[in-house]
């Protein structure tokens, strides 16, 4: 366009050339025949001549053409200076409006790529102009701004159509790599999560399970793996949760333990702490726990009873007033907290021996008689006899008298006595007896059967202690095998209570 219009304008400028010379010749032309007709009227008129062959003319002096014609070119010339200088002015005045006319076309031109290039700058920036095609993009249209040579090219340029297409592309590539990315995490959150549920089913797989049981495990987490691959997002995947299976799974299993052990009592040990309860106790407080993680703490043992002899003195036996098949729970003090603590919650009393320092008897017996008679046949005679013994430091003696008288002719008189002190050590008589060193065993095993119990029976009648507190009892008991090591390690501390069930 601006090319067509410079072409017209100079086509117009060469027009205005054309009419100032048409113009200027015009009117050399009028100049010059107003001189011709001034020149004929100046001249004389003169009577015809008679016609005759024309001789030649003479010439005019060359002088006075010289001068005509100098004349003429310095009014040609001065003619040709005006309208020179009328073509220069209307050059000048041309080019002026030309160049005006062009400065305020490149001035809308330049406004007019500048507001192109402001508008390209506002659409194509940010995370779409670091991709390849928008950037081609861009770097097309901006060249394609800056090479218009008008301002209607400019404004032809449709730049929002061209970032609309390069938008949609960029959309659809980020839409396609956040898919990507989703499907990434998925996958992840997946793999974590079928990890996960594996790690969990891990320790109840490594019991020695039931072969039913073990089925239903790797059912329940076969389904569970499955669910998770089947998932469709993260949050389908997270909602997978393993733990009331597994809770039921660990109830099942810990059920399976308590019905296979032996008897009616199991043992439950949870957190170093030891427990008798009956099989459907156990089963009814295992399944009352909620956490699997709990639950699978526990650990149920067979209740095995072990004997053992225990040395206690009588402050920590029940004094020593318990029999044999007593029921008993066994407690002992920390040595660290100086605390008592239950150490056994189920036990026997097997039996119950006094040391044998407690069966020394000491014996102290006096014995006397005398008789007399005569020859009169009167007889007279009379015995006495005192016995004493002492045991410890009690004595007792016993004594009596008889006195009988006849008549006869003879007399006689005879007189006796005796006193002896013996020690006795049932020690040293149960030794004897079970060495075969002593007569009638049988009888002093007999006499000194139940002495412990019947000695401390007596107390118990006369509510008088006897055996000295000090005196050590040998107490034989029966008391679960796991309870054994925790027995054993307060030895020094143990007391020992008789369970009372009251009606």
């Amino acid at each position: 366009m601006e090319f067509k219009k410079l072409t017209d304008l100079t086509r117009g400028i060469t027009i205005t050339l054309m009419v100032v010379f048409t113009v200027a010749e015009d009117i050399e032309a009028k100049i010059r025949r107003l001189r011709e007709l001034g020149k004929a009227s100046a001249e004389p008129e003169t009577p015809p001549t008679p016609v005759s062959k024309p001789s030649p003319k003479p010439k005019p002096p060359r002088r006075i053409r010289r001068l005509s014609n100098i004349r003429e070119r310095e009014k040609k010339r001065r003619i040709l200076i005006g309208a020179s200088i009328l073509i220069i002015l209307i050059l000048i005045v041309s080019f002026a409006a030309y160049s005006w006319y062009s400065s305020q076309k490149e001035k809308e031109l330049r406004d007019a790529k500048q507001r192109k290039l402001a508008e390209l700058n506002s659409y194509f920036k940010g995370d779409i102009l670091k991709t390849s095609y928008g950037q081609t993009t861009y770097n097309e249209l901006k060249a394609k701004i800056e090479t218009a040579k008008s301002v209607e090219e400019v404004n032809s340029i449709d730049i929002k159509s061209a970032y609309l297409q390069v938008y949609q592309k960029y959309k659809a590539e980020l839409e396609e790599k956040q898919r990507q990315e989703e499907l990434k995490r998925l996958n992840q959150a997946k793999e974590q999560k079928k990890m996960e549920i594996k790690l969990l089913f891990e320790p109840l797989l490594a019991q020695p399970l039931p072969t039913q049981i073990r089925e239903h495990a790797l059912q329940v987490e076969n389904e569970l793996l499955a669910q998770v691959e089947n998932a469709s997002s993260i949050n389908a995947v997270n909602s997978t949760d393993p733990t009331p299976y597994l809770l039921q799974l660990w109830r099942e299993y810990y059920t399976y333990r308590v019905d296979s052990i032996k008897g009616d009592y199991v043992v439950l040990e949870f957190n170093g702490h030891k427990k008798i309860y009956t099989k459907e106790q156990a089963k009814a407080m295992l399944s009352g726990i909620q956490d699997y993680t709990v639950l699978m703490q526990y650990n149920v043992k067979e209740v095995q009873f072990v004997k053992m002899a225990l040395l206690l003195t009588r402050d920590r036996v029940v004094g020593g007033f318990i029999e044999p098949g007593a029921k008993i729970m066994i407690f002992a003090q920390n040595a660290t907290s100086r605390q008592y603590l239950q150490i056994a919650d189920l036990g026997y009393v097997d039996s119950v021996l006094l040391p044998a320092d407690a069966g020394i008897i000491n014996l102290n017996e006096q014995q006397g008689s005398s008789s007399s008679s005569n020859s009169n046949s009167n007889s007279q005679s009379s015995s006495s006899s005192q016995n004493s013994a002492s045991a410890g430091d009690t004595t007792v003696s016993t004594g009596g008298s008889s006195s009988t008288s006849s008549s006869s002719s003879q007399s006689y008189s005879e007189s006796s006595s005796a006193s002896y002190y013996y020690s006795v050590n049932l020690g040293e008589i149960m030794r004897a007896i079970s060495s075969g060193k002593i007569q009638g065993s049988e009888e002093a095993i007999r006499q000194l059967e139940n002495y412990g119990d019947n000695l401390l029976a007596l107390e118990q009648r006369l509510q008088l202690q006897n055996v000295p507190n000090g005196v050590p009892f040998l107490v034989i008991v029966e008391v679960p095998s796991v309870y054994v090591p925790d027995v054993l390690s307060h030895i020094n501390t143990v007391y020992i209570g008789e369970l009372v069930e009251k009606s």
